[in-house]
């Protein structure tokens, strides 16, 4: 269809007067206290400084106060910052409100549209949202001009609804017996109407002679040892498509496949569902359920590739396994404690980047029957030597080792310091600064011209100028550039917080190091205050990362580049 005449417009005027002047407070939130993560609040930071670099390009508005509450959810809006705001806003001393975007303010659109429609104008407040560039001054008030900045919200108990409702059906299908295997049970695959599961000839002779061995009496390495050596489909493998198999065991069987196929009913016939949850609507990750009593099993679903006798002597046997090694556990358990794990979950193969396991160890021959702590390589150890190498180191030298590293970054640390004094507001620094600023202001001007766009693509779809083909690929470009542009904006004011905390007096890796400057032994305490990780390498020797590991990292880059400056 031939593209209509462009109706004359003028440019859309700025509705607020440049003499008045309105008083604005900021407002972040997030949901799960530092996005769950150790970072001091820097997600939370970073939502609040998006929004002062928008404040610095609006003359009329002038920053008062800054609102934000940590780890309070947005389905409702009690919550303590809040609420602050909401008195301020209340009392006159607060006349427009900016937000990073709309899911900051509240995650109810019943009731944030309450407050947008109803409560904000008739407290004659100003709202913006920065990221839907959504400016209630801007609009007419209507419920159409609300659309799009809400429609974020709807898709999000959106999602959360169809999950409920999803997992709803799945629960009805799984207690009548009518629900379809996802993912087929190793040594069974689909008859040639897809409406049962059969014995797969090409697989199912493994999983035969996995409970066979078992009775025998056959170790677990050694089964792993025959059905590598058979050439056995490695069940990983198999559950995966082609060019897809990143993470994925494709070099040897391993004990968690072994222990599962022992442990699936679906060998003596029977369908076994519910084995595991998740739910998106109610934020849980996928756990594995232990009760049997919890699942929902349908006897004789398909025909077991083993007998309900031998299956059910195998649980037997895996079930006297495990009281026996717990007893055993029981029975050394004073030895064990004796022996504390400094750096409990932060010790990792160099090589693979698995985590190292902290093994216990009685001292064989020992009279006195002492034990020793060593860390092994998890790959290693798990039998996958192929993919990795013994590396292994004794508690008491890594710690003896932990201890000299920590050391000499303390002096490291303090060298920085010094560098740094010499080096803040220097001028290489202050042009380094210029140039971010610089950079964010661009990128929010893009931002500015993009959004203009987007408005005025919409007038001229509902005037009739653009057909519907055209206005859906420029409306597709334009949202492309859109969040392009907020990427960037993140990633710009991210960079310019990092650089200015770096050089500034409260450096957290050369605070957090100064205060280590008296430490003769190394605790558990100390350990989860100060180091994050450690990396093991095959020849023995350690490396150490800190706590606040990035903020080393970027203040070695900073001072080269205030360097590369002063030589320009």
């Amino acid at each position: 269809m031939a593209r209509k005449s462009r109706k004359i417009q003028a440019e859309p005027q700025e509705i607020v007067q440049s003499s008045q002047i309105f008083p604005t407070a900021i407002y972040a939130r997030l949901s799960v206290e530092n996005s769950g993560k150790d970072d001091d609040g820097a997600a939370l930071q970073n939502q609040i400084d998006v929004c002062r670099e928008y404040i610095k390009t609006c003359p009329y508005l002038s920053l008062q106060s800054v609102y934000s509450d940590n780890g309070k959810t947005g389905t409702v809006f009690d919550r303590p910052a809040f609420n602050r705001l909401m008195d301020n806003i209340r009392d006159g001393s607060i006349k427009c409100l900016v937000v990073r975007d709309l899911s900051r303010f509240g995650r109810d659109y019943i009731e944030a549209g309450t407050y947008l429609e109803r409560i904000f104008p008739k407290l004659d407040v100003r709202f913006i949202s920065v990221k839907e560039q959504f400016d209630t001054f801007a609009t007419d008030g209507s419920n159409e001009s609300l659309m799009i900045p809400l429609q974020n919200l709807i898709n999000d108990l959106y999602s959360k609804d169809i999950s409920r409702k999803v997992s709803t059906a799945l629960r009805i299908q799984m207690e009548n017996g009518s629900f379809r295997w996802r993912k087929l049970p190793y040594g069974y695959c689909w008859n040639e109407e897809r409406t049962q599961i059969i014995p797969d000839e090409a697989t199912a002779p493994f999983v035969r002679d996995i409970f066979k061995w078992k009775l025998e009496g056959a170790s677990l390495p050694t089964m792993l040892t025959l059905l590598d050596d058979a050439g056995a489909p490695i069940p990983e493998t198999l559950q995966r498509t082609e060019g897809n198999m990143d993470g994925v065991n494709t070099i040897c069987w391993s004990r968690s496949s072994v222990f599962e196929i022992l442990r699936n009913p679906a060998y003596e016939g029977d369908k076994a569902v519910g084995r595991s949850k998740q739910s998106v609507y109610a934020g849980m990750k996928e756990v594995q359920v232990k009760d049997r009593a919890m699942w929902y099993i349908t006897e004789d679903a398909h025909e077991g590739l083993v007998s309900r006798e031998d299956y059910d002597a195998v649980q037997r046997m895996m079930k006297q396994a495990s009281e026996e090694r717990k007893a055993k556990m029981e029975a050394s358990r004073a030895m064990r404690e004796s022996l504390v794990d400094l750096f409990d979950g932060k010790v990792f193969c160099a090589d693979c980047g698995q985590r190292m396991y902290f093994h216990r160890h009685k001292i064989d021959k020992d009279k006195r029957g002492r034990w020793y702590a060593a860390y092994e390589c998890s790959t290693y150890v798990g039998r996958r030597a192929v993919r990795c190498t013994a590396h292994r180191i004794r508690q008491d030298l890594l710690n003896e080792k932990v201890l000299g590293a920590l050391q000499l970054q303390i002096q490291t640390a303090l060298d920085y310091e010094q560098i740094i004094e010499d080096l803040r507001d220097n001028e290489a620094d202050k042009k380094l600064r210029a140039k971010m600023s610089y950079a964010i202001n661009s990128v929010n001007l893009k931002l500015r011209g993009v959004g203009s766009k987007r408005t005025r693509l919409y007038e001229d779809f509902a005037d009739g100028i653009l057909n519907e083909e055209e206005y859906q690929f420029a409306k597709s470009t334009y949202d492309e550039q859109w969040e392009m542009l907020n990427r960037q904006l993140d990633e710009l004011v991210q960079r310019r917080n990092s650089y200015a905390e770096t050089l500034s007096s409260d450096n957290k890796w050369i605070s957090l190091l100064k205060g280590l400057q008296e430490t003769k032994e190394l605790t558990k305490e100390l350990t989860d205050m100060a180091i994050d990780h450690i990396a093991i390498y095959e020849d023995g020797s350690v490396e150490l990362f800190m706590k606040y590991h990035d903020v080393f990292v970027l203040t070695g880059e900073y001072l080269q580049k205030i360097c590369g400056e002063e030589s320009a």
